[in-house]
């Protein structure tokens, strides 16, 4: 993403301008801080363009498949500055799957998006450098 970025932007201090912001958004909706259940239906399309996601998906669905945890059913609670938290324990890697909202997709179909992000943006990067450069 940062060749295809800099190869769309006419000059080096625009690259840097632009870069770090289209880095913080793809960062922002990779699923380590807003996981894709929780992402709000307005912004499902930034979530969709996010290839960190992906790979964060895919890791999250091969590490989780098959998991089982132990639990002993007591609830825990959370003491936040503004209120109480009361989370039941998860039991299995499927059930955290779900609760997250990585079901959408299997671990083939994030490696399919991956390498469709890498195409996409090494073709772009390819016009961008041909016929944007001077």
């Amino acid at each position: 993403m940062a060749l295809m970025v800099s190869a769309l932007c006419r000059t080096t201090a625009l690259s840097v301008t632009v870069l770090p912001m289209v880095l913080e958004v793809a960062r922002l909706f990779g699923g380590f801080f807003i996981a894709p259940s929780r992402v709000p239906i307005y912004l499902c399309y930034i979530d969709a363009l996010s290839y960190i996601k992906y790979a964060f998906v895919g890791t999250a669905l091969n590490e989780l498949n098959g998991l089982n945890l132990t639990c002993e059913g007591v609830k825990t609670t959370i003491v936040n500055a503004t209120y109480n938290i009361t989370a039941a324990c998860i039991h299995s890697g499927e059930e955290l799957i779900i609760e997250r909202g990585y079901n959408y997709i299997s671990i083939g179909g994030c490696i399919g998006v991956l390498l469709a992000f890498i195409i996409f943006c090494r073709t772009m990067a390819f016009i961008g450098i041909r016929f944007l450069k001077h």
